[in-house]
This record gives structure tokens, sequence and C-alpha cells, in this order.
């Protein structure tokens, strides 16, 4: 038998490899936009509390509120939509991802030219230390898949191996597990990869969605359980066959 079984699991870790590749630059990318941000002078202002800082639109002084938000438009550019995936995944202009991002409001702040207190710095700010704190969590649940593909991965493996030597090399090897213990095992791998799909369905809001999102273009949605479906057909068709010859 050979391991074109695992395809569906390596397929899989590669996906999710280079999905990890582009949120890890992605949070790195809104980290550097908020040292930009912090590095930008805001206006100084009168003790007056404003109950919106992004609505403050109207004109006074405007010369060095173009020159600072036509800073930070640039910073923008050179650190969030410098990543190498972004038009192949994004594809927007600057407003309609600051919009995306962190909001209409924030959006039109930065993209006109408003007034730049130090509540609206605050603001645009925060807004990027949340995007940067989305792509942190959603790093970690693809570390957990990816855990959950490569043990399902090794000890799949071995199961394979051990079909091989009994069905070419050494099928008379009283080492090797009866094709009994084998669909246990199988069994076993699909119990523990349906209670990790749960787990992440737990600590992920996209539940579904995420196995969606990172395995929909494939045949399959699920590729452990995939791939031990397929070795639990084999498995049946080598125990009949094994019955049949005992007749």
């Amino acid at each position: 038998m050979n391991r074109h079984v695992l395809a569906p699991i390596g397929t899989a870790l590669d996906r999710v490899a280079d999905e990890r590749a582009e949120v890890e630059a992605e949070r790195d990318a809104f980290a550097a936009f908020v040292a930009r941000v912090e590095t930008c002078p805001a206006r100084s202002e009168p003790s007056v509390t404003a109950p919106d800082p992004t609505a403050r639109l109207r004109t006074t002084g405007l010369g060095a509120d173009v020159n600072r938000t036509a800073r930070l438009r640039r910073a923008y550019r050179e650190t969030v939509m410098a990543v190498d995936h972004y038009d192949a995944v994004y594809g927007e202009s600057l407003p309609v991802n600051v919009a995306s991002e962190f909001g209409v409001d924030v959006a039109t702040a930065l993209c006109q030219t408003v007034p730049f207190t130090s509540a609206l710095k605050g603001t645009l700010s925060d807004a990027a230390t949340t995007a940067q704190a989305e792509r942190e969590r959603f790093d970690e649940i693809l570390r957990r898949e990816r855990r959950s593909l490569a043990d399902a991965e090794s000890a799949l493996d071995d199961v394979v191996t051990a079909i091989r030597r009994r069905s070419t090399d050494h099928p008379d090897d009283a080492t090797t597990p009866s094709l009994a213990e084998l669909e246990r095992r199988c069994d076993r791998i699909g119990t523990e990869r349906q209670r990790a799909v749960q787990r992440q369905r737990r600590f992920s809001r996209e539940g579904d969605a995420l196995y969606e999102y990172l395995y929909g273009d494939q045949s399959w949605t699920y590729p452990v359980l995939s791939a031990v479906a397929t070795l639990g057909e084999d498995l049946s068709a080598m125990r009949d066959g094994a019955s049949d010859g005992a007749r």
C-alpha cells in the first residue's frame, strides 16, 4: 500500500503552513504600524472631552494635520499593505482596507483632513493593536491545527507501514499487528481527531468555517477523517479477502 492515502494530511499541513506565514506577516505588520502611530505627534488641544474623536472633522490648524494623516497613510502602506500576499489576498485600496480593519469612522479620520488629536491617535493605535491581537489569536488556532495534523499523520503512517508489511514483505510476521488491531488504531486516531475538531470549535468562534476556509478548495473538509476512512476501507477489504481465502 502506498502512502498516497495520507496525501490529504500532507496537503492540509502545507495549507496551514502557508496560512500561518500570512497571518504572522500581518501580525508583525500591524505591530509595525502601531509603532509608527506612536511616533506621530498628536495636536495639542484644550482639555475638553470630545464624545467621538473621529467626528472632529473641522478645519482649524489643518497644515500640520495634513502632514500627520499623510504620514500615517504612508505608514499603513509601508506596513500593512506591504505584506507579500496583500494584492493576491486583499487587493483593496487603502480607504477600503482601513474601513474593513478599523471601522468606517477611523478610515474617514485617517483618509480625510481631520485634527489629529491625542484621542484620535489613541483610537487608531487601539484599533491596530486589536487587529494585531486577532492575528495572534488565529495563529494559535493554526498552531493547534498543525499539531493535531502532525500527530495524526505520524500515527497513521505507522498503520500504513504495518499494512504494507502484512500485504507484501512479511505477511506471516507474528510481530506485525493484526488487521483487527490496525482497525482499532484507525478508530482511535479518528476519535482523537474528532475530539481535536471539537476543541477547536470550543476555542474558535469560526467553528466548522475554519475547516471550510482552510480546505474548502479540496475534495475533503476533514483531512484526517478522510485518510482514516480510506484506510478503514482498505483494511476491511483485506479482512474480507483473508476470510475468502480461508474458506
